[in-house]
Parts: C-alpha cells; sequence; structure tokens
C-alpha cells in the first residue's frame, strides 16, 4: 500500500492529497471518483472507518428478551449481539474459537447456548466456552480453555438512548464524544415518547450495484428529490386535490416538499442532517402530542419534532430519518460496487391504534422496496457507479450553495442549541457531503500513513 493509490488511467500523478480539493476563493468544492471505485481505497475504509471506529449496529428492541441474540456486521466481520441470562448485552465475534465456523446462522432467535454445527464446541450467551465434545482422553493440554483462553472474541458495545453501537476498536472515543451534536437530533426521535422507541416487525433487505458512499450522500441529497421522485411527488399532490379528500394513507405532501423552507446541519466525524419545513404537520403521526411536547421540551423543539423532517446520517452506516415516515436505514458495504441496505420502521411506543396505522402506511408508500422511492433511488446509483468508469471525467461537484453556506450554526439551529461545523439555508445545498468527505478524506490519509508505518514505507 502506498501514498500513490493506483488510479485508473495509469500514468495519473494524483495522490490521496488530491482527492479532495477546497477552494472558497476559485469556488471548487469537488470529489476525484476514484473515491467510489478504487478498491485499495475501499480497503482502507473497512479497516480504519467501519472497522476501527464506531458503527451502528442495532436497536435494543431488537434483541428485547433475555437469550435473544441478533447476527450483524461490523465492516466485513460477522458479530452476534446477545442478551444474556441476567438481561445484559454482548457482542461477539461470529465465529468459532475452535475451527471459525459462525456460531448464528440466522438473523435472530432466542438461545441460551450456541453450539457449533462443525464440531459441537458449546458456548454461553456471552461468550464463554462451557464445554467441548468428547473431551476424555482428547489430549488437551493443561493450558486448554483456562482464562478465557477459547472464549468468544468480545466487541465493544456502547448504547445511545437505544440505538446500540460497537467497534473493534477498544480504545475508541466515547460514544457522546463520536456522535457530538448529532445526539440532539436523536433526542427529537427518542423523546417522542417516554417509553422510547421500538422497532416494527418486518425488515426489507437489498443490495444495489454502486459504493457506499452513494448511499451515504444520498439519504441526506435534497437537489435529488423533485428530479428522482417527481412520480411520488406528483402522486402524494393528486391525492390531497381528490374532489372526496379521501387520503386514508395521509402522506406527506411531496409536491410541496423543500418550498416551505429547508437547509442542513453539518456535524463532526462525518455525521450530517438535512431537514425541511412540512407543508402539513397536521398529517404527522404524531402530530396529537404537540401541546404534550411543547410542554417537556419547548415550542422551538417541538416545531422540530413535529414540523420538520430530518434525514440524519450516523457516519458511516446508518440513517435515522423522520420524514416520509420514520425508519432506520443500515448499510452494509459488500465490495467496492456492491452495497447491502437493509430498512427498518420505528416508531414511539405506546402511540394510538390510529397514528401506528398512519405511521406504517407512509413508510410503505415511499420507503419500502415496493415504495415509490427506493427503485428510483437504486436505479441511480447503478448508473452512477457505471458512469465513473468514464475516466475522462474525473470529478464529481459539490459546489451548490457555496456562496451562502454558514460556518457554525444558524438561526434555527440556535434556537435549540445545536451546534453544528456548517448550516445550509437550502435544501438543494451541498456543502454537507463537503464537510463528510473531508472527514473521509482525513481518515484516508491518517490511513495510509499508518499503513506505511506497518510495512516500513512500501
Amino acid at each position: 500500500m502506498s501514498e500513490r493509490i493506483n488510479l485508473v488511467p495509469e500514468g495519473s500523478d494524483i495522490t490521496i492529497d488530491d482527492f479532495l480539493e477546497e477552494n472558497s476563493e476559485k469556488g471548487i468544492y469537488r470529489l476525484h471518483r476514484s473515491a467510489f471505485t478504487n478498491e485499495e481505497l475501499f480497503e482502507l475504509e473497512m479497516k480504519y472507518i467501519f472497522e476501527n471506529n464506531w458503527v451502528y449496529l442495532a436497536h435494543e428492541n431488537q434483541v428485547p428478551n433475555n437469550n435473544d441474540y441478533y447476527t450483524s456486521y461490523i465492516g466485513r466481520q460477522p458479530v452476534i449481539l446477545a442478551r444474556n441470562k441476567e438481561g445484559e448485552l454482548h457482542c461477539m465475534i461470529n465465529s468459532c474459537s475452535h475451527r471459525g465456523a459462525q456460531l448464528c446462522r440466522h438473523k435472530k432467535g432466542s438461545k441460551a447456548t450456541y453450539t457449533c454445527p462443525f464440531h459441537g464446541w458449546t458456548f454461553n450467551n456471552s461468550g464463554k466456552l462451557l464445554k467441548v465434545k468428547d473431551p476424555r482422553h482428547a489430549g488437551y493440554p493443561e493450558c486448554f480453555n483456562k482464562e478465557g483462553s477459547h472464549d468468544l472474541k468480545q466487541v465493544k458495545l456502547a448504547n445511545y438512548k437505544g440505538f446500540i453501537f460497537a467497534s473493534l476498536n477498544d480504545d475508541v472515543q466515547p460514544i457522546e464524544d463520536w456522535l457530538g451534536g448529532s445526539t440532539k437530533i436523536l433526542d427529537m426521535i427518542v423523546n417522542q415518547s417516554p417509553e422510547g422507541l421500538e422497532v416494527l416487525r418486518g425488515t426489507s433487505t437489498y443490495t444495489f450495484d454502486g459504493n457506499w458512499k452513494l448511499q451515504a450522500e444520498n439519504g441526506a441529497d435534497g437537489y435529488h428529490v423533485s428530479a428522482v421522485h417527481w412520480n411520488y411527488a406528483a402522486t402524494t399532490a393528486r391525492r390531497k386535490e381528490e374532489a372526496a379528500k379521501e387520503d386514508n394513507i395521509k402522506a406527506m405532501n411531496a409536491g410541496k416538499w423543500g418550498r416551505q423552507g429547508g437547509g442542513f446541519y453539518s456535524f463532526e466525524n462525518g455525521h450530517m442532517m438535512l431537514w425541511t419545513q412540512w407543508e402539513n404537520p397536521q398529517d404527522r403521526p404524531n402530530y396529537a402530542y404537540r401541546d404534550e411536547y411543547i410542554a417537556n421540551y419547548g415550542e422551538a423543539m417541538a416545531d422540530w419534532m413535529i414540523g420538520r423532517s430530518r434525514n440524519l446520517c450516523l457516519y458511516p452506516n446508518v440513517y435515522i430519518m423522520d420524514q416520509f415516515g420514520s425508519q432506520i436505514r443500515m448499510l452494509r458495504p459488500i465490495a467496492v460496487d456492491k452495497t447491502e441496505v437493509s430498512i427498518w420502521c420505528i416508531a414511539p411506543k405506546g402511540e394510538s391504534d390510529e397514528a401506528r396505522a398512519r405511521r406504517i402506511r407512509q413508510y410503505e408508500d415511499f420507503f419500502n422496496v415496493t415504495g415509490m422511492a427506493t427503485p428510483d433511488d437504486l436505479e441511480e446509483f447503478r448508473s452512477c457507479q457505471e458512469g465513473y468508469n468514464g475516466i475522462k471525467m474525473e470529478w464529481n461537484d459539490m459546489c451548490r450553495g457555496s456562496e451562502h453556506w454558514i460556518q457554525g450554526a444558524d438561526e434555527g439551529a440556535a434556537a435549540i442549541d445545536l451546534k453544528p461545523l456548517m448550516s445550509g439555508m437550502k435544501t438543494e445545498d451541498e456543502g454537507l457531503y463537503t464537510v463528510q468527505h473531508h472527514y473521509w478524506h482525513e481518515e484516508m490519509k491518517k490511513a495510509l500513513a499508518q499503513e506505511q508505518q506497518l510495512h516500513g514505507g512500501c
């Protein structure tokens, strides 16, 4: 691994230092497209971003009972999230300490012990090796299975109000520091019920032919909505205009999405949020709780919780969205040009049957794999990845809105004591990508420096 990333075409003089160009005097903000296609960079991303920092793993509601387990990945490493018989959460590498076979081969379940299907070793759901098959006269050395020598490898966990994060780096910074200003946005969702959130039954998982950063960007891309999702916008607008005025879904009005106001906030560590003002906040499932929110959190915060959509990216692998329905959208890079996405509908615990039905219908209408938005996005991801093969067009431009980006908090952020690194005045502004990619760029430069130390500068 060298400082000079092997780019196409051969002979390019671009190094990692050149991948991101930011020049306010010239109005240049752009990212080299090799960031989406280079396999060496992808390997560094897996090692230093996904497997060395915090990543989102699950919501605690997905392992609600003692002995429940849930399987997932940290980067490319399979893990088990388990609640043991005492109710404590543990995360372990999903690989037998004997010969490496995966212990849990279903997405979720409930077990007090895990027996490896390969050779029969048995572990409890805290990761301790309990027994091996046929131990008598097996000839194991005296030191075998002493002081945890053959227990499952534990993974560091953190829980922020039900959202569970994990890291393979034991020295990773505290989760509150990692999340930074984005915690206030998470609180807007969690505080919609004194009982917290729950993940509703059912999930959709799909793959797209494109780099993971396409999804990391797109969840907060306000510029594409009217072009890519025009059909959904037209449909919701037509529903509102039906003579009978019967809209059983009570869809949020995408036809006027962003016209009432909106913008973005960028936070530390690559996190970012796109927001818009709703034209019809009375159709939000939580509108009936407005007075309660005002009493508990103040009018400014209540307006944010009900009157504004919020797409929050917790870098690098999850979006927490509260807009056309509420969802968790989690991405998993599989290859430089293939990404898996899983989505779940989330809701405040204890909401009324009417509000819950409205929430689910709105979610299905827009987000589900069979909804009116997701297939459109996936086609654009595929098309972008294919277009990046046009090597004579080297750069992705991100300068839209640069004349009015605000360093720090704007008036709306200040009203709720939110402290972003950058604020955007319009939903179509692209400054949030410059901040996110700046973080990515710094991480890649540090990764290359560490690789050079490991390999003697080779």
